[in-house]
């Protein structure tokens, strides 16, 4: 790597409850968190979500995203290469947003991700076994994590290890714990 320290890979998902579905997104790192274009997402009724599939969904969602960072070698990304992920990015985002749209009736794909509860999920998989589920706060039509000293009771760990069961519960506490901007 460019830099001189060692950079440890990280997995990131977002965890994201409405009233009508709960979504299950991989992200990549590339000096941010995008919407991953190889990484499993998917997305379910919110009547039909159960801990187990909460829990299997975000395993996976997790232990498909990439860490560019670590996987370039490279730190500050290279441009060029950082701009063809984008583009390979947005076009599938945009078609999971539009068929959360289409399936849920939303009048566009904006509308799919607003008025929702949004836990983000990071794990150091090199480091540890622990996934860190952190609560957001809803601002308007997108979402922040609290500040430091307001993490109390918004910040969960499970051991990927854990079963399904246990992994879904533990991220439902999360999402229990967020600011949903429909609140």
């Amino acid at each position: 790597m460019s830099d001189a320290k060692v950079r440890v890979r990280k997995a990131r998902a977002h965890l994201i409850r409405t009233r009508k579905y709960i979504a299950v997104i991989s992200m990549d790192t590339r000096g941010g968190s995008f919407f991953s274009t190889t990484g499993w997402s998917t997305f379910i009724d919110h009547k039909d979500a159960n801990p187990e599939w909460i829990g299997e969904n975000l395993r996976k969602a997790l232990e498909t995203s990439r860490d560019y960072v670590v996987e370039w070698g490279e730190y500050p990304l290279p441009r060029e290469k950082n701009l063809e992920e984008d583009k390979k990015s947005f076009p599938v985002y945009m078609d999971f947003w539009t068929r959360v749209q289409e399936k849920y009736g939303f009048k566009d794909w904006r509308e799919a991700q607003t008025k929702s509860a949004l836990v983000f999920a990071n794990w150091e998989c090199e480091q540890t076994d622990q996934i860190r589920f952190s609560a957001s706060r809803g601002r308007g039509t997108s979402h922040s994590a609290w500040s430091t000293n307001e993490n109390q009771g918004k910040v969960f760990h499970v051991s990927i290890n854990a079963s399904d069961e246990a992994l879904g519960a533990v991220a439902l506490q999360a999402l229990d714990a967020c600011q949903p901007n429909y609140a």
